[in-house]
Order: C-alpha cells, then structure tokens, then sequence
C-alpha cells in the first residue's frame, strides 16, 4: 500500500529533531487553522487505526490536533472510528482456571451439602459447621443459594456479629483449600460465624428490605428456592422446572458471578498475554506488571511511574511503556482512558515513549475516549487484532536486534 501524504498545510520545520517537531504540534504553535481538512487528511484519519507504520499514525494524530474547531469534530469522528474498527468485544469470553470449581467439583460439593443437611430438611447451625468444617468447597453452593459473593457474605457475618473482621479473600482461600487435618481455633470460630450469618440472612433477621423500599427492590431471596427460606430450598432438592433455571439465569445473569469475580484473569490473558507471547516470540526484553493493583504499584514503585504500567521495555534502563487495557462497556472505556493518558503523560515525564493495546466493545461506545488514547500515545495505539504493529515501533523492535 503506498503511504498515505498528510495534507499540504501540515509543514512542520525541517530543522526541528522528530521530538521537539511533536512538541510544537501539540503546543499549537505553529498551526495554520485557516484550513480545514483536505481528502488526504480524511483518508489518513480513516486508516491510521489499522496501518502498521507508526510515522503514520503519529501523523494522523498531528492532523486532528491542528485543526481549527470547525473541524475538530469530523477529524476526531474519523480517527476514533478508524481505530474503533481494530478492536473487537469480548464480553462471550466467560474466564477459566484453577481457581473456579468445574461442574464436576461443585456437583461433589452440593452433595456433599446435601448429605450433610439431610438434603436441606435439617438444616442448623450444627450441620453446617458440619459440612463446612469436613468439605470447606461446600461453602460454594451455599453462597449460590443466598445469591452472595465472598465479600457480601463478609459482610453479613459483620451484621451478624459485631467486629468480625473475616474478609470476603479470606473466604475465599477457605472455600478453595482442602480441610486441614486438624482445625485451628481461629479456623474453628470463622466457620462458625459463617454459619451463623448464612442462618440468619435465610431467616431475613439481617439484611432486609426496609418496607419504604419494597416497592422498588427485592431481596436476593425472593426467588423460587429461597422465597420460603429453607422449606422451598428442601423443596428444590426433587427438581426446579427449567423455565425457573432460565428465570434466574435472566434476572441473575449467566456466568455473571464467574465474570465478576475473575475480571483480573480476562484482562490479564485477553491482552497482556499475547503481548507478552509477541515480544517472546522475537526476544524482546520486557518487564510485566503482576495482577491486579498490587502488581500495579509494585511496578510503580520499582520503576517511579505513577501509575505503574502494564509493561516497561526493557526492564533495564527502559524506553517503551504499554498499557493494556479491556472495556466491554462506555464507562469503564472512560475510566481506562483516563488511566492510560495519566500513564502516557507520566512515561513522556521520564522520557519513554507511551504505547497502548485496547480491545473490547466499550471503545466503540465511547470512541472520544479511544480518541484521548490515540492522542495520549501519539498513535501508538494497538488492538489485539493489530497487535503485529507493535514490532513496527522502531524502539520496540530494536530491542530484539540487541
């Protein structure tokens, strides 16, 4: 394809090096604003999205920002959209690993219940210590029936008891550990305590829907299984008609459970593993961030960039920083952007060059953000799609030639 020629009244001086030439443009000193956008200019913003060169896209970049607010909206329109259609959604994506129970597992573990509480015809206080204390994965489907996650059971053992202190991790970890040979005291007590607040929300003593609101909100109860406590969950045990299953999954959500509570491990192998598999593929040298805000502020703290990225090329003395970035919906495009434009600002700070790889159907929802993130990265901005590209960033490539 023969590069696309940006328009006439872009006439950056000769003299300038490549770095104080960006900063000129960006500065808007040495604009002409009496003209507008010429065919080229449209067909470059149009494109720049999924071109490889990076000059280009950079390009394209000088193109918006010089315009004359006329023509601020169309150009911007036009860049967003072109680098909107890189990216692709992946909110059918459904995250898996270790860590998640398969069907088979929690099958063993609601008959593991079932056995424990007389398939729920005896349930107490004693039979689910019982259960808990022999088969901890039994605190799985316990959660399903009231509906909560780890950290809202937290909390109701909060209500339940005041100055517990147990968090929604630690439950977590307890649910996906074997028993121990022997309980500890602590141990001991925390099972105890959760089955006194998994009592007590199915007997609606914490919890409630205050009478002012129960005409706009219902319990998380007040479904088939549970809308009677215990009795309509015994009741359950024979079989829920399927259209009761296609109920709950409607007013609950299929698999929403699972995409909340594994959002890290969808970002993280969605995006940053294939970048990561790219740049060995090509022995680049790289430093990756680990999961979640902990990893975040490690590398913060290791590299002095705030926010810490995703990943800071090479790890010694670097000179490449990518955020990797996945939204599935218009405000959590917004809030990525924002973080990605403070990374950006941030690396140019310290002299590193800002790059980005977005994806999801959030940006197209809010394509003037995708828009602050070309802008931020001064086109360097990439999708999984044209994640390739990236190898075209001359400080990017080079790496793997040293």
């Amino acid at each position: 394809m023969a590069a696309i020629q940006v328009g006439s009244n872009f006439t950056p001086s000769t003299q300038q090096s490549p770095r104080n030439a960006w900063q000129a443009i960006m500065s808007r000193k040495n604009w002409d604003c009496s003209v507008s956008l010429t065919d080229s200019d449209r067909e470059l913003l149009a494109s720049a999205g999924t071109l490889a060169n990076p000059t280009i896209r950079r390009q394209a970049v000088a193109v918006l920002l010089r315009q004359p607010e006329s023509a601020r909206d169309e150009a911007a329109n036009l860049l967003g959209q072109g680098f909107v259609a890189a990216t692709q959604p992946s909110f059918h994506y459904i995250p898996k690993g270790d860590a998640m129970a398969t069907e088979a597992a929690f099958d063993e573990a609601y008959r593991r219940l079932a056995e424990h509480t007389n398939d729920f015809t005896d349930v107490s206080a004693a039979s689910l210590k019982a259960a808990l204390t022999q088969a901890p994965e039994t605190l799985a489907p316990l959660r399903m029936i009231l509906g909560f996650t780890h950290n809202e059971l937290a909390w109701a053992m909060k209500l339940a008891q005041a100055g517990t202190n147990t968090s929604g991790g630690t439950l977590k970890k307890f649910e996906r550990s074997p028993a121990p040979e022997q309980s500890s005291a602590k141990r001991t007590e925390m099972i105890s305590l959760v089955a006194a607040a998994i009592i007590a929300v199915m007997d609606r003593s914490i919890l409630q829907v205050p009478e002012s609101a129960r005409g706009f909100f219902h319990s998380k109860l007040d479904k088939r299984d549970t809308r009677q406590g215990w009795d309509t969950v015994a009741a359950s045990t024979d079989g829920v008609p399927y259209s009761a299953l296609l109920y709950q999954r409607y007013v609950g959500g299929v698999w929403r459970q699972v995409q909340d509570a594994y959002s890290e491990v969808k970002g993280d192998n969605l995006l940053e593993q294939p970048i990561a598999d790219l740049f060995d593929d090509h022995h680049i040298p790289y430093y990756r961030s680990g999961s979640g805000a902990s990893g975040a502020a490690q590398t913060s703290e290791a590299f002095g960039l705030s926010p810490g990225p995703d990943f800071v090329l090479p790890e010694e003395s670097p000179t490449v920083i990518i955020e990797s970035k996945v939204a599935e919906d218009g405000g959590t495009a917004r809030d990525k952007a924002a973080r990605i434009k403070n990374a950006a600002d941030a690396a140019r700070d310290r002299g590193l060059l800002p790059c980005a790889v977005v994806d999801g159907k959030g940006w197209s929802e809010r394509p003037n953000a995708l828009v602050d993130v070309v802008i931020a990265t001064e086109g360097r901005t990439y999708s999984l799609d044209t994640l390739p590209h990236l190898l075209e960033i001359p400080e990017i490539i080079g790496l793997g030639e040293s």
